[in-house]
């Protein structure tokens, strides 16, 4: 995610350095003894990249200002939340969605389009990713593909480019995404470096292809919670869910994956060392979220 220029490069080892010349303390001249005494968080860096599978362009056209999608085409794009605590606000967006994918139902330019995603707990077993495409009120295709060791927000960024993509090879002026994480729905047109940038620059490419040139052309993502299992996202909720696969020699991983990973052994390391009275010394006030439980620290979504 750093420019080719930046000084950390000239640290880092010949595979991670994108060209730079080795700093005199670069891992790569180091002797093995040497490597065996550091302590840095640069080996730990290296060992992690040779799983990251991602590649980043932080020098790329869509983060410069009106040059991002939303900046040049901000009505051909919208958002529905979904009140997920309010049942008479939730009752009243399904009802609006009922209506929305009934009208299209018999109107030949509207694609409906469900996706989701299925990340599996096991180490083995891979993120699934479904999209099922729905037109005049039927079902004319669907897609279903792994995605390596993943977040379940880089799975559904994942599904929703599966969907987008697809969608736009229908002749179609309008596309209705239905999705159970309109954050991850906004990371889709989101310019930042981010997890999943490629996902995102697949997406926004082929709507400024889709946008450009057709004013009446949109895109509608709407927010449908899973266990609401409201009919054409719990269809595709249930093909993600329902099929297993498992790893293969070097995945395909994603940066969430490895930081989440590395938060979790983090914590893991503080909870075992906080265990010994010793370590907590004798002004440590424990706070209990309920009678019984002490408060620990978690990681979820990149927040600690």
């Amino acid at each position: 995610m750093l420019s080719s220029q930046h000084a950390l490069l000239s640290l880092l080892s010949a595979r991670n350095s994108k060209g730079a010349h080795p700093h005199p303390q670069s891992l790569v001249l180091l002797t093995d003894t040497q490597s065996a005494q550091l302590r840095s968080p640069l080996p730990d860096t290296k060992a992690s990249l040779l799983n990251l599978t991602e590649c980043f362009d932080s020098l790329y056209s869509e983060i410069c200002p009106e040059c991002r999608l939303l900046d040049n085409f901000p009505d051909h794009v919208s958002f529905h939340p979904c009140d997920r605590f309010n049942g008479h606000t939730r009752k009243l967006q399904f009802d609006a969605l009922d209506c929305l994918c009934h009208e299209a139902s018999s109107n030949l330019s509207t694609l409906v389009v469900a996706t989701d995603a299925s990340v599996i707990p096991p180490r083995n077993m891979q993120a699934v990713l479904v999209a099922h495409f729905w037109r005049l009120g039927e079902q004319v295709s669907s897609s279903k593909v792994p995605a390596g060791r993943a977040t379940a927000l880089d799975a559904e960024l994942f599904a929703i480019r599966l969907g987008v993509v697809k969608a736009i090879s229908f002749d179609v002026k309008h596309i209705v995404i239905i999705t159970d994480s309109l954050t991850t729905a906004r990371r889709a047109v989101d310019a930042s470096v981010h997890s999943g940038q490629a996902h995102f620059l697949a997406i926004v490419q082929a709507l400024r292809g889709f946008f450009t040139n057709h004013p009446d052309h949109s895109i509608y993502f709407w927010d449908c919670p899973s266990k609401t299992q409201w009919s054409l996202h719990f269809l595709a909720h249930k093909d993600a869910t329902s099929t297993k696969i498992a790893t293969r020699h070097h995945p395909a991983t994603s940066l969430d994956t490895l930081q989440s990973k590395s938060a979790t052994t983090c914590l893991d390391a503080w909870r075992t060392f906080f265990a010994h009275s010793s370590s907590q010394g004798h002004h440590f006030l424990p706070l209990k979220g309920s009678i019984k439980n002490l408060l620990q620290l978690s990681y979820a979504k990149g927040r600690g």
